[in-house]
């Protein structure tokens, strides 16, 4: 089958804006544009061989004799009289850079391009810049990839923009070695996820999944991002748990300057969209919105270790109650899928008081709906033979059908951020939703000739739903004590949460080859599954960098402390449709198995637990890391770069929870309490 994809996707940005109405059905919007009598001239200095932004930089206005410095973050402001200027940018020990024609309009905002000071720093002579000039990072993040004394690559928002990539896991496969398995883990240079950490803000957080120790970087929309760096190899000031790589994930927080951004993206597929047979399942009212509102809840006291059953002493009444409060929906339907879409929205602005003191803040929120179908899946299991001459693999079971997925990502964050000459300080908070449902008709073809196998045909409706957030908020402050010392200190807290909420399958077998029955050692009976996970994750460290002279080059050296405190929450809790007696006679329509007259006492259904007590599948386990480091990075010979460094962890787990063994023997196997 042939398969197309187009995507459409509109930018529109404005600058000095004091009014804005956006009416969504329509798409418009005005704006008010206020003029003033000075203009504005921004830019930031790097340092051409290091890449890193020059602090104290000068930068003076030849003409009039007007100039400022740049602060902690290698800015400048700089506001003037409607005209052409000539500025000189100039430091001690670096080449003075000379920026000619600068044209400055009144109520308008001059954006230069990224300048660099160095001993091969080139002259620009001439260059003329309006309100369009936006500066990019992309050359900033190069020099320091060039310049760092680790293996490290990333990905800058410009590229973002530029590539159309919609979140993370899509921007960072485009770095060289690393890869993204099954869409939202990363491999560096190809080794699985659990030789690879995922750092937002250089803090460390929180996984969605219980089995993975990456992070599912789908969630993060690129319109709330700064860059993605990839640490490809170890260093002191770098947590000590990794041996693959570190994915360090930097949200934006002081805009470069006002404006606002809405993209909306439209996507068509012509194999999965508009397409009258995808598959999917009754969905709650709050889907669209990444959660479940309640639909597919877990009944009232269904986590108790003795559930209402016929055979369990509690009344009739009760019984019938318990199994009502299950949703109903087991089968699965056909519908016409929808086209991706997706919607973000960026505003941020800067306010320039006296004492050069500055106020940034930024506002962001994206919306993204998705859907994928697939028309002929397949999936063959095999097994080794037990006979020890056999070589050839036999089959065990084949299970090919349909299946649709739907994915809903919603996401915002607020940042504010102050600057006052040589410090810094800025709060971030952020919160990203999303939901995903998938639903399948799938056929079995099980093999008896295989070892353990009985040997039957199954038609099975399978239902799954999952919901994950993340919720974050940053402290940060960073402050030059002196021209050569400079302290960076960090608090994070962040809150994950991940849903599986009644994920169903339900297979009828065929029985005698024509009848369909639900028979435990074939198909088996309806199974309904909610699987929870919750971690909560609090960071905090404090960085001190000290320049020095050190055989007549410039050395670094660093050293800092930090601590983690980790608490994870998961268990799994499962359920089997049962029967009192003999079963109804059914057509293989999933949706007709619970019904009024099926369920105990009118009919048969009941539901039993296939949860122990205590249950195996549920644990809490805690972390505590304390870290502390020293680094130095010099040069002992011109051509030559030495980083040498020390990092010290004391990493205390906690765990409580037991093993299967333990559960159904009560004495045999491990059982652990905050041990």
């Amino acid at each position: 089958m042939g398969r197309a994809t187009f995507y459409i996707s509109i930018h529109t940005k404005t600058e000095k804006l004091q009014k804005l109405t956006f009416t969504l059905f329509l798409f418009l919007f005005s704006l008010v544009v206020v003029s003033a009598q000075q203009g504005v001239v921004k830019g930031k200095v790097f340092d051409a061989d290091l890449g890193e932004s020059l602090i104290s930089v000068t930068v003076a206005v030849v003409e009039t004799g007007e100039g400022t410095v740049t602060d902690f973050d290698g800015e400048f402001i700089l506001s003037l009289d409607p005209g052409t200027y000539t500025l000189e940018v100039s430091y001690v020990s670096y080449e003075t850079q000379t920026i000619s024609d600068v044209v400055v309009t009144a109520g308008q905002e001059v954006v230069l391009e990224t300048i660099q000071l160095g001993a091969e720093s080139e002259l620009i002579d001439e260059i003329v810049i309006t309100a369009e000039v936006i500066r990019s990072s992309e050359t900033a993040l190069m020099t320091i990839k060039r310049k760092s004394a680790s293996l490290m690559d990333g990905i800058s928002a410009s590229k973002f923009e530029k590539i159309g990539d919609s979140d993370a896991s899509q921007a960072v496969k485009r770095v060289t070695g690393v890869s993204v398995e099954g869409g939202k883990y990363v491999y560096v240079r190809g080794l699985g996820d659990r030789y690879t950490k995922t750092l937002l803000n250089g803090m460390e957080v929180p996984g969605l999944d219980p089995d993975r120790n990456s992070m599912q970087i789908d969630i993060f929309p690129t319109n709330l991002l700064n860059n993605i760096t990839v640490h490809k190899s170890s260093l002191a000031e770098l947590p000590a748990d990794y041996t693959g790589g570190i994915v360090n994930i930097e949200t934006k927080s002081f805009p470069e300057e006002r404006s606002l951004d809405l993209s909306f993206g439209l996507g068509y597929n012509p194999s999965m969209h508009l397409n009258s047979d995808f598959v999917t399942a009754p969905k709650s009212s709050t889907d669209f919105l990444g959660f479940d509102d309640g639909l597919r809840g877990l009944p009232k006291g269904a986590d108790a270790t003795l559930i209402p059953t016929p055979i369990s002493g509690h009344r009739v009444e009760d019984v019938n109650t318990f199994v009502n409060d299950f949703s109903p929906n087991l089968g699965t339907s056909r519908t016409t899928a929808l086209p991706d879409f997706s919607l973000g929205l960026t505003y941020g602005d800067r306010k320039t008081f006296e004492n050069e003191h500055e106020l940034g803040y930024t506002f962001t929120g994206t919306y993204k709906s998705s859907r994928t179908y697939y028309d002929n899946i397949i999936y063959v299991d095999y097994q080794i033979p037990g006979e020890s001459d056999v070589t050839e693999l036999v089959r065990a079971n084949t299970i090919q059908g349909q299946t649709g997925i739907e994915n809903v990502l919603l996401g915002g964050m607020a940042g504010v951020a102050y600057k006052a000459g040589k410090t810094k300080h800025k709060v971030s908070l952020m919160h990203l939703q999303s939901g995903e449902s998938g639903a399948s008709q799938l056929s079995i073809d099980n093999n008896s000739d295989a070892t353990g196998q009985s040997g039957y045909i199954a038609f099975s409706d399978n239902i799954e739903y999952s919901q994950r957030s993340v919720t974050n908020l940053l402290v940060n402050g960073d402050y030059e004590l002196k021209n050569d010392l400079e302290l960076d200190w960090n608090l994070s807290s962040t809150l994950s949460k991940l849903t599986d909420p009644d994920i169903r399958k339900t297979a009828f077998s065929e029985v005698a080859g024509t009848d369909l029955q639900f028979v435990a050692g074939a198909g088996g009976d309806p199974s309904r599954i909610w699987r929870f996970l919750e971690e909560v994750n609090h960071a905090g460290k404090i960085d001190f960098k000290k320049k020095f002279q050190l055989f007549s080059e410039e050395a670094t050296f660093k050293f800092g402390a930090g601590h983690v405190l980790k608490e994870r929450d998961f268990n799994i809790l499962s359920y089997r449709l049962n029967f009192f007696g003999s079963q109804p006679e059914w057509t293989g329509d999933a949706s007709e198995v619970v019904t009024a007259d099926n369920l105990y006492p009118n009919g048969s259904i009941y539901y039993a637990s296939g949860n122990n007590s205590p249950n195996p599948n549920e644990y809490n386990s805690t972390i505590n890391n304390t870290s502390v480091y020293a680094a130095g990075e010099f040069n002992p010979l011109p051509s030559l770069k030495a980083t040498v460094g020390l990092r010290a962890e004391k990493y205390i787990q906690r765990h409580t929870g037991r093993d299967s063994e333990f559960a159904n023997s009560g004495t045999n196997g491990n059982n652990l309490d905050n041990e």
